[in-house]
């Protein structure tokens, strides 16, 4: 360059500095922060709006959807998605939960390229190819740390491990309400009802706990653990699914006479034929590391073929755990990580899975031809048996067990 050339080309890039919006390295240039719009204030919200106002980093909360005008306290509070969107917002954080509205709000704000990041299992399960592909036709980010055992953190540790290994299976406990009431029946002698309330009063279930007791949570975890494994996009409805809604002291007192802890586990094996995928309560032996999670922690198992076994423990569910997991995403974003899932492989669902199984029926009669013994007028253990075989006598009132001795 002459040197008149060379101080023109300088101005000109001081001149669109001083205009425009760069970004380098995921962060605006000249003090500016990353953005981020938070869509929803309660439990998990309020714990990212927390964090981050309480940061350091170079990330700031701008602004806050909410759902009433009467909940509107400062300025950065907004009931209209609309501004959010056409804001300068560089991420999206979605902590509403449930299914109609965030997918609705995740999807605009994907095609609006902004990044996502979200902590529910329910809406990224049911839509997940959708938004997966959605978020990589406009080459944007979309995180989901949070969704799945956000403490321990579980997804970036299979992350981790697929850059080097191929992972053929995984299996944990995905639910902190489950495992704190199994828990408590276990160690305390109280009855399911009576843990159930304890959970609620500490915050760990719901007021309406169906997701958590009967097995949906776990499912929409594994749902989701299995796409982000096996780089694919499993069908949620065929997915088999028990929970622990029926579960008595007499199964409790079962457990402890075979010396043995009960747990509500989810799991998936990769196989010639397709995915092996099951969320079922388990009996297992009390000298298995599983069985000794206590409280409402989670755990989960990896099996690769050069690490072998990894197990992670940690907080799977509540506001800062949660929120945490969340702003990990965030910085993730900020450090431009590679978050981003793909869909390359098609994987049938394989349902056939062969076990022994405790079965508590006012049916027995019905499965005359699959029972090993015989435990009272009510309660049955089967031989080895092809679970679909056993699944026209299973109603609301059955409650079923796999046994893992």
């Amino acid at each position: 360059f002459t040197h008149f050339s060379l101080t023109y080309f300088l101005k000109m890039i001081l001149y669109f500095q001083t205009k425009c919006k760069f970004i380098y390295y995921g962060k605006r240039i000249g003090g500016i922060k990353m953005n981020i719009a938070l869509l929803g204030c309660g439990v998990v919200g309020s714990g990212v709006k927390e964090i981050l106002d309480a940061s350091k980093q170079d990330v700031k909360i701008t602004k806050i959807l909410v759902k009433d005008k009467n909940e509107i306290k400062e300025a950065r509070m907004t009931t209209d998605i609309q501004e959010i969107l056409k804001s300068d917002v560089d991420v999206i954080v979605e902590c509403i939960g449930g299914i109609d509205i965030p997918f609705q709000y995740i999807s605009q704000a994907l095609q609006h390229k902004k990044h996502v990041v979200t902590s529910n299992k329910k809406v990224l399960a049911t839509h997940y190819r959708e938004l997966v592909n959605m978020a990589r036709k406009n080459g944007v980010i979309l995180a989901f740390e949070a969704s799945v055992g956000g403490g321990i953190p579980w997804l970036e540790n299979i992350r981790h491990i697929k850059r080097v290994d191929r992972i053929s299976a995984f299996e944990g406990i995905f639910n902190g309400t489950t495992n704190y009431i199994l828990d408590r029946m276990t160690s305390q002698g109280v009855d399911f009802q009576a843990a159930l309330q304890e959970a609620q009063a500490l915050g760990y279930a719901e007021s309406d706990p169906t997701d958590d007791i009967d097995g949906y949570d776990v499912k929409y975890k594994c749902c989701l653990t299995a796409n982000v494994i096996w780089n694919t996009s499993l069908p949620l409805e065929d997915i088999l699914f028990f929970g622990i809604r029926n579960v008595r002291k007499k199964d409790i007192l079962y457990a402890a006479q075979k010396n043995a802890v009960l747990k509500l586990t989810g799991k998936a094996v990769k196989t010639d034929k397709g995915i092996q995928i099951l969320v079922i309560p388990t009996f297992l032996s009390s000298q298995e590391n599983m069985a000794q999670l206590p409280k409402n922690l989670n755990y989960g198992k990896i099996k690769s073929e050069y690490l072998g076994e990894s197990c992670y423990i940690g907080q799977g569910a509540g506001k800062y755990p949660t929120a945490h997991a969340v702003v990990q995403d965030i910085l993730s974003i900020l450090e431009k990580r590679e978050l981003s899932s793909k869909i390359s492989e098609e994987f049938p669902i394989k349902k056939d899975y062969i076990s022994r199984f405790y079965i508590r029926s006012q049916r027995l009669s019905s499965l005359e031809n699959f029972v090993s013994d015989i435990l009272d007028e009510e309660t049955i253990l089967t031989k080895n048996v092809n679970l679909l075989e056993l699944l026209p006598y299973i109603d609301e009132n059955t409650w079923i067990a796999e046994i893992r001795l």
